[in-house]
């Protein structure tokens, strides 16, 4: 009777396992920044386009830049969506992942963000985000517009975290998440459009805006994935549903100048 109910246990064990697998095989697990990658990725026209390829996405929202890549590389995830190439390539040559580039999806333009617009920024304080990979992106947009002069890289970065340029504007790196509290306290801030957008949605941050990047200066935001899964059937069909007509015009509809659609498959 007991090798019986341990026989019925080990059955039952085995039907849910495979039950679980067969669910697990058909869900495309994406990890994303809340706004707007995964906004984006539960938009109505990437889900009914997966769904109509018999499978489904599961996006599973972060809050920082670190985890995602890990949960990546460590197989938790199919995918992720909320870094730009730079950071990529800076994660891959520190940690040794062993990530690629599925495909380009959006831009969203560095700007400099502050309550009150004003052109003389003498003694002025600047706060920009304490990422190696967007320190000297940071510094080439307050050159060109005039709030420094001139910078260095190797004395200036995460480590080391204040500047202060010819005309006495200070330069300072925090946390990404810290940098809409200095608006909101009076100050400027450079902050990613995605933790703009999350801090205080399209409207705000577009009132909020002094300045940022030329349209021609791209950092696109990519869909990465492991690289022996380049062509995995899933990624496939997540790049497809990323491409769409819809997904552009949702991009555009919902984010304005803020995001802009700048879709590229890499897969070959």
């Amino acid at each position: 009777m007991k090798k019986l109910f341990l026989n019925i246990v080990l059955l039952l064990t085995l039907v849910l396992s495979l039950t679980s697998c067969g669910k697990d095989e058909f869900t495309i697990e994406v990890g994303a920044t809340p706004s707007p990658h995964a906004e984006i990725l539960n938009s109505d026209a990437v889900k009914n386009y997966i769904e109509s390829k018999g499978y489904k996405i599961k996006v599973t929202v972060y809050q920082d830049y670190v985890t995602p890549n890990k949960a990546l590389n460590d197989g938790k995830l199919d995918a992720n969506y909320f870094q730009h190439i730079p950071y990529l390539e800076k994660e891959i040559a520190e940690k040794g992942y062993n990530l690629s580039v599925a495909c380009k999806v959006h831009n969203e333009p560095l700007n400099l963000y502050g309550k009150v617009k004003k052109t003389d920024w003498t003694n002025e304080k600047v706060y920009i985000i304490n990422d190696a990979s967007n320190v000297e992106r940071a510094f080439q947009l307050l050159v060109a517009n005039g709030l420094l002069d001139s910078y260095s890289v190797k004395d200036f970065n995460a480590q080391h975290p204040v500047y202060t340029s010819s005309i006495g504007v200070t330069i300072e790196c925090i946390d990404a998440g810290l940098l809409h509290q200095k608006v909101s306290e009076g100050g400027y801030a450079v902050i990613p459009g995605n933790y703009a957008l999350t801090a205080w949605g399209t409207e705000k941050a577009s009132s909020y805006k002094v300045f940022g990047e030329s349209t021609e200066v791209a950092y696109p935001n990519i869909i990465a994935v492991r690289t022996e899964d380049l062509q995995n059937e899933k990624i496939k069909i997540l790049v497809e549903a990323l491409s769409q007509k819809e997904v552009q015009e949702f991009i555009e509809n919902k984010y304005g100048p803020t995001v802009n659609y700048v879709f590229e498959s890499l897969l070959k």
